[in-house]
């Protein structure tokens, strides 16, 4: 077949027209996306402009409601309100005492209070933070409601209960009219029917106001303040209106929200306060929300405009540079060959078919090798290392087949055991631990190429091998270059790559077996973690005299039992501690050794539980697992601690079940609990520590004393407190909860309801 003349042509114009037509789509994709960017950013700033007033006026009104809280609570109030008949009598002084000492002194609590005062109904007496005066004189001179009486504003005051009531309100006042937010709270607080009186805070609107205006100015836009109810707080009343009929189809919170009010299109968003239920509402002209938006559309068109005229000029250019040398190409090669040997469509197949079939066969095989070798390679290095090569059928051919080189006959194994890289990566899975023996195999064997030669060999899942070839040159300093290896490649893993792990060094051997026996050695070596810790570095010539035996004979054996049985602690002691320091400290056993004794010592624990029955799940848990326990110990010093603790556990309940202080202690321990009821920390953890024992015993042995849980007794003991405490009614819950230990009243309610069957507020009600 022909080579189609002119194929070439409409490829190169079609890709032309892709590269050209694909910036095209990804413009669109992007000026679509940047759209919605862009809306979605100023739908988002208004939100968070709309959030930081929330913020605001939350912090404010918190300000306002704990100061209502605090002149609400007073107890000087309360005994003021309980006593209204004193204002003919000696005692009329506590009135002004009151505002001077408590009321004039939250005049500064807050920037939002314009003014406040106190209203007792039953003497019909006002109290301001610098004057008392009547209701009648308050409403004429000081602050008169516009379009209320009278009769009809003092009777609203307590006529019906009011708990942080905010409502908007203007007031002739003698220096001219002022809008204030009037926030009311009944007397006493939660008084439904027995009203003696109410709190008024008179907030400040200008103040709110400036804020609002503030906002407007640097937005362009309206903000609207409407209470729980939706009556309008602060703004303009007029944008206000139409909430009343969109707010059934306003989106939630936050959304914007587009409507028609009076031919104008406005764009709506608002937020609610979690506090108080108040609706903040930010009213903008479309065309002010989406001014950025209509001035990316004007100049995304323009640019796309200039980018189809120039890009068309530039395809034909460049087609026409590119396709003729190509076309002159092609016409020489088929002059040199026979047009029926042109297989190929076009152009570009012929040229690349030509020299495609030059280089097949050559390519194929070096991509087959190349693919292989690594492979081959590293199958052979960990048979070698451990020793299932036949060391007479090692060639310098076959060698060089596997690309390995060896420079000389002394090697020595390094093997690095990969013990936790949870700080690396929280991702325990294989391609994580595949990662980490990569880095461990790149990191080792730059640093042994440094002076010598060898390669990094991965075992298994947590364990890297590095072979060291040594240079016969510094031969002598081998075993001092092998430290350096270690000490350096710990450093980078652990300081680096924050991945602990244990190094064991098997000593230099020569020969092709060399290494094999410098593996065992490192292997051997490598168990000593339980001694060394799992991040130690272990050399086979440390460890190459441990003993290969251990000394538990049947003698200390019973002479362990009898301590136990008769309670002796401190010979009991004595005896685990020189066993310990005779094999770990003075000597140094193999870990096979060291496991099998730990296991011999659980096992006269058993002899000791079995024949006496001592309740052992008491003693030690409902889990307890010996065998299991040691078995997740990494070190050896982890299993001393717990078969010490063991042994000393049993001897101490052995010892206090059968001693005649037992009911002595266990009334000791009952008085501490009484002494220190009111203290939150008290807990099975803090008494033991303070009688000097282990929990599990001291929680075994109360209940064995007395029949009780000790958490059980403690609660107990502060709800009868807690009772006798609910006498006096001036005492809240809170208060009461604190005393009796307990750091809140929800804690303390919880136990009540879990003892008594019922509330504290309803047995208290029932005294």
């Amino acid at each position: 077949m022909r080579i189609q003349f002119g194929s070439a042509f409409t490829t190169l114009l079609l890709s032309y027209l892709a590269v050209f037509l694909l910036p095209l789509a990804l413009g669109s994709v992007l000026y679509t996306k940047t759209k919605t960017i862009m809306t979605e950013h100023a739908s988002r700033a208004n939100y968070a402009m709309l959030e930081q007033l929330r913020d605001v006026m939350d912090g404010k009104l918190r300000n306002v409601e704990r100061m209502s809280e605090q002149l609400a609570f007073n107890s000087r109030l309360q005994w003021l309100m309980s006593n209204p008949d004193i204002a003919g009598t000696p005692e009329a002084y506590k009135f002004v005492e009151f505002m001077a000492d408590h009321l004039a002194r939250f005049q500064n609590m807050s920037d939002l209070v314009r003014d406040y005062y106190v209203y007792i109904k039953e003497n019909d007496t006002v109290l301001l933070p610098k004057a008392k005066t009547t209701a009648d004189v308050l409403y004429h001179r000081l602050y008169r409601p516009l379009h209320v009486s009278f009769g009809d504003w003092r009777r609203e005051l307590t006529a019906s209960p009011h708990y942080k009531d905010y409502a908007p309100a203007s007031y002739e006042t003698p220096t001219g009219t002022v809008d204030t937010i009037t926030y009311v709270q009944t007397l006493p607080v939660g008084e439904l029917s027995e009203i003696r009186g109410a709190l008024v805070l008179m907030l400040d609107m200008g103040h709110i106001r400036s804020m609002l205006e503030n906002i407007e100015a640097a937005y362009d836009s309206s903000v609207l303040i409407l209470d729980h109810q939706d009556r309008l707080i602060a703004g303009d009343r007029e944008l206000a209106l139409p909430w009343d009929r969109i707010r059934g189809g306003a989106p939630t919170q936050g959304m914007p929200y587009e409507y028609e009010d009076e031919g104008e299109q406005r764009m709506l968003t608002y937020t609610v306060s979690e506090q108080n239920g108040w609706k903040y509402i930010l009213v903008m002209p479309k065309q002010v929300y989406f001014a950025k938006v209509r001035t990316l559309e004007q100049t995304t068109l323009s640019l796309l405009l200039i980018g189809l005229f120039g890009g068309a000029a530039a395809i034909g250019f460049w087609l026409h540079r590119n396709y003729a040398p190509l076309r002159d190409t092609v016409r020489a090669l088929q002059r040199a060959k026979p047009a029926a040997e042109a297989r190929t469509a076009n152009e570009y197949e012929f040229i690349r078919e030509t020299i495609r079939m030059t280089m097949r066969e050559e390519r194929e095989l070096r991509t087959t090798l190349s693919l292989q070798t690594p492979v081959i390679q590293a199958n052979f290095l960990s048979r070698f290392i451990r020793g299932h090569v036949d060391p007479g059928r090692i060639t310098d051919d076959s060698l060089q087949f596997m690309n390995v080189r060896l420079i000389s006959e002394h090697f020595a194994v390094v093997l690095i055991d990969i013990a936790d890289f949870s700080r690396f990566s929280s991702d325990p899975s294989e391609r994580q631990r595949t990662l980490i023996r990569f880095i461990v195999s790149n990191v080792g064997s730059d640093l042994l190429r440094e002076r010598h030669w060898g390669y990094a060999v991965e075992l298994d899942q947590s364990r890297v091998a590095l072979l060291v070839n040594f240079d016969a040159g510094r031969l002598p300093e081998a075993l001092r270059d092998l430290d350096e290896i270690a000490v350096r490649l710990k450093q980078v893993i652990e300081g680096r790559f924050k991945t602990v792990i244990a190094i064991a060094i098997g000593d230099v051997h020569e020969g092709a077996s060399g290494a094999y026996e410098s593996y065992l050695e490192a292997l051997g070596a490598l168990d000593y973690k339980m001694y060394r810790g799992q991040d130690a570095i272990i050399r086979f010539a440390e460890i190459a005299d441990a003993d290969r035996h251990y000394y538990y004979p049947i003698e200390t054996e019973i002479q362990l039992i009898n301590f136990t049985k008769s309670g002796d602690v401190e010979h009991v002691d004595q005896l685990i501690g020189s066993i310990f320091h005779a094999h770990f400290e003075q000597r140094r056993i193999t870990p096979e050794l060291g496991r099998s004794l730990f296991h011999n010592m659980v096992s006269t624990l058993w002899k000791i539980i079995n024949p006496m029955d001592p309740l052992y799940r008491e003693v030690f848990g409902e889990r307890f697992d010996p065998i299991g326990s040691l078995s997740a110990c990494a070190t050896v010093e982890n299993m001393k601690i717990l078969v010490r603790e063991w042994f000393l556990t049993l001897c101490n309940y052995l010892n206090a079940s059968r001693s005649p202080h037992s009911r002595q202690l266990s009334e000791r321990i009952a008085l501490f609990i009484r002494q220190h009821y009111g203290d939150d920390r008290l807990s099975l953890t803090m008494i033991a520590e303070h009688f000097q024992l282990t929990p599990q015993y001291l929680s075994a042995f109360f209940k064995k004393q007395t029949g009780m849980n000790l958490s059980d007794y403690i609660a107990k003991f502060r709800i009868e407190q807690a009772k006798r405490l609910m006498q006096d009614k001036t005492l809240t819950f809170a208060q009461i909860a604190s005393k009796v230990g307990y750091a809140s009243d929800i804690g303390f309610i919880r136990v009540f309801k879990k003892y008594e069957g019922t509330t504290p507020g309803k047995y208290r009600e029932s005294l």
